[in-house]
């Protein structure tokens, strides 16, 4: 994962991250569409939890089409996302289920749920934010829950678009990704780094012991 910034300042795009998916928020979700290029990995991750699960879903956007997915299967999401925008969307969209507008980074939960996802938001964190993540993954899980999340295939940070908007991306190595959900209590189920069946994404999916 190589350094495309072009002499931006990658601390100040990481932290202008949560303001992009606020001023972008229609639009993205627009261009998002319906279409889930993730159902393998989706799917997947379902078989490994219970009928009726609890699902945190962290950086949800606007609940579609990933949530929307988990609550047609009959599960309950908590989601949670940076941008008031997108969470009002999903509160409008899907009013039985939980949205809170929040930080991932600083979030404060009482529950612990069956399956936490981070797709397509996780990667956003500077490489030291995804570390301590790891313990906030660990807060929420209890035995068999399922973290599935999204990286880059290699260490660096990579600067991409949204609108004209310079978006920050990041990635730890794949072997301290290992490290890090073995220190926490999770074994690796899958990993598949650039799958081309879905979209060329870098996906984890591991599993509390």
């Amino acid at each position: 994962m190589s350094d495309q910034s072009h002499g931006a300042d990658p601390t100040f795009l990481a932290d202008n991250i949560i303001e992009i998916y606020k001023k972008h928020a229609q639009a993205w979700t627009a261009l998002r569409g319906h279409f889930l290029y993730e159902k393998v990995w989706l799917d997947h991750f379902l078989t490994l939890i219970p009928a009726h699960s609890q699902i945190l879903d962290l950086g949800c956007g606007s609940g579609k089409p990933i949530a929307q997915y988990f609550i047609e299967q009959g599960h309950s999401v908590t989601g949670v996302d940076s941008s008031d925008v997108m969470i009002a969307m999903a509160k409008a969209k899907f009013p039985q289920q939980t949205w809170l507008h929040a930080d991932m980074r600083q979030l404060h939960l009482e529950q612990k749920f069956q399956g936490i996802l981070a797709w397509d938001s996780f990667f956003h964190l500077t490489p030291n934010d995804q570390r301590n993540m790891f313990a906030s993954f660990a807060k929420y899980a209890e035995q068999g829950t399922v973290l599935m999340f999204t990286s880059g295939p290699s260490y660096g940070e990579v600067i991409g678009d949204m609108f004209g908007d310079a978006l920050y991306h990041a990635s730890l190595a794949a072997q301290e990704y290992r490290t890090l959900l073995t220190q926490y209590g999770f074994q690796v189920v899958k990993m598949v780094a650039e799958d081309v069946e879905c979209t060329g994404h870098t996906v984890w999916l591991a599993q509390m012991q």
